[in-house]
């Protein structure tokens, strides 16, 4: 008799690790100047950094359409600075860095048995530290969690199966976007340092790879 057909229906837990980068930039909220507020406090620069967590969710097979429901939680180091730019302090230094990015999202996907392409979207979540280092070095932080959106496609693969279940691995790409977020509200004052509130832009790009256990339940 021939095998019955592959399912992807059942609920999975996994590991996953990648790289991250995307983009950050500094707005100022606040200044000495009024006519300042709204400029640019820094270019727009890249940050980097890695990521590894872990992930759970679940799937519902109907016909070759695979709906899902999934959730990951991530480490990261992915962060960088960059000086301030004239009208604001010379040889100041503002940071961006993220510590944990966390997203949950809707997958659809196509199956030919053994192999599924998706495409998913939902919600992100991020936990961002913003410093400023002053000419003086001086230096001060502000965290904050943010909310955001991502998206993205990917693709999985049962590679091994048993009555019990089925290792799966995948490779996928997100995109997320955090918009502007405020940080160093109110300003701080330390000695004659004033350090000004700000609006901070932060996107990310992430590629990764996991090994997912579906349990065949």
């Amino acid at each position: 008799m021939a095998p019955p057909p592959f399912s992807w229906t059942g609920c999975y837990v996994g590991v996953e690790g990648g790289g991250a980068w995307g983009q950050s930039q500094h707005v100022a909220a606040t200044a000495p100047n009024p006519a300042t507020v709204g400029l640019p406090i820094t270019l727009r620069f890249n940050l980097a950094g890695a990521l590894a967590g872990g992930t759970v969710g679940c799937n519902y097979q109907v016909g070759n359409v695979v709906l899902a429901v999934e959730n990951d939680m991530s480490w990261t180091n992915k962060g960088a600075s960059s000086p301030d730019m004239p009208p604001f302090s010379r040889g100041a230094i503002s940071s961006t860095n993220e510590k944990w990015i966390d997203t949950l999202r809707g997958r659809v996907g196509w199956a030919w048995d053994r192999f599924l392409v998706y495409g998913t979207a939902g919600a992100a979540f991020t936990g961002v530290d913003v410093g400023v280092c002053s000419p003086t070095a001086i230096c001060i932080s502000d965290s904050r969690t943010r909310t955001g959106w991502s998206a993205g496609v990917g693709g999985e693969w049962a590679v091994w199966s048993v009555p019990a279940g089925t290792a799966t691995l995948k490779i996928e790409y997100l995109h997320a976007d955090f918009g502007a977020g405020l940080f160093v509200s109110p300003p701080i004052v330390v000695g004659r340092n004033t350090f000004d509130s700000r609006n901070v832009r932060l996107t990310d790009d992430i590629v990764r790879a996991g090994l997912n256990w579906k349990f065949n339940w």
